[in-house]
């Protein structure tokens, strides 16, 4: 079995947490991250997978060459993909760790 791992990055602790501790769970090495990661600390890492917990500022864009997942705890607009439940995280980890 691979170990994954999975960057998780956001402002809000609590959220960040939240979600790093579902991660574990799914048995992956988790790194989180709060605040907004330069690229030479996401290439130190080098997570198989992103996770954005938003909102993020708008300067975070440079991290969006990994596959990313956005999450949400809050409602969004609603023309954007977001997972809100550990359910959705489950599912997107699933599809993008296993292309």
């Amino acid at each position: 079995m691979q170990l994954y791992r999975i960057m998780i990055i956001g402002n809000n602790i609590t959220t960040v947490q939240r979600v790093s501790g579902y991660c574990l769970k799914q048995h992956a090495e988790v790194f989180p991250y709060y605040g907004i990661p330069t690229i030479a600390e996401v290439t130190l890492f080098d997570p198989h997978v992103l996770v954005i917990c938003l909102p993020m500022p708008d300067d975070f864009h440079h991290l969006l060459f990994k596959p990313c997942i956005l999450c949400s705890e809050q409602p969004m607009e609603p023309d954007m993909y977001l997972v809100t439940t550990a359910v959705d995280l489950h599912e997107s980890l699933y599809s993008v760790l296993q292309t």
